[in-house]
């Protein structure tokens, strides 16, 4: 079966959530043309979903080393790194997936995490900050955002989100106010 109909194929068995046999499709085009770029992306991110990460990260590696430039690849290899703890690195491929798509809601989210971990919190805030433009209706990057502030004694700052939260997450706004002690 030539490349392309394997790529097919295994994009179908996605779509019908057939992720083993997605993969099984993707290995077996892989072993004749190991430098599919698509190909190892998505096999990279099945691999994390099954949390074989060692096998994830080499072919998101691979992936992003054949296109530098896919914003998507790059941001799923920052997942798996921070989700290996390999923050440092995610920050790296994160940052490059934003720099390539800034409309990426995702990678603004997950560089913010790691900047947190890393400590950085300013830089945190700007990433959080920038996901929730991106994502208004989205909880989680205004919790966290609400979290570092209150970590930061701006208590006036997490109030304001919290505020905004109870406004269309309710729950989140309550959970806030439980772990902070602060209620808008």
């Amino acid at each position: 079966m030539s490349p392309r109909l394997l790529y097919l194929f295994a994009q179908w068995c996605l779509f019908f959530k057939q992720n083993a046999r997605a993969l099984q499709l993707l290995e077996t085009l892989l072993r004749s043309e190991p430098d599919h770029h698509r190909a190892l992306s998505v096999a990279g991110f099945l691999y994390a979903g099954q949390g074989r990460t060692k096998d994830s990260i080499a072919a998101l590696e691979r992936a992003a080393a054949l296109a530098p430039d896919d914003a998507a690849t790059l941001f799923n290899l920052g997942f798996v790194l921070q989700k290996a703890g390999r923050h440092e690195e995610a920050i790296a491929r994160m940052t490059r997936a934003v720099e390539l798509q800034p409309a990426l809601d995702r990678a603004w989210y997950g560089l913010g995490l790691s900047l947190i971990r890393q400590g950085r919190l300013d830089e945190a805030i700007d990433a959080l900050k920038r996901n929730t433009e991106l994502q208004p209706m989205s909880p989680f990057g205004w919790y966290q955002l609400a979290r570092v502030h209150a970590n930061r004694s701006e208590p006036e700052k997490a109030r304001k989100i919290i505020a905004h939260l109870q406004r269309f997450e309710p729950q989140v706004a309550a959970q806030l106010q439980r772990e902070t002690g602060l209620a808008p």
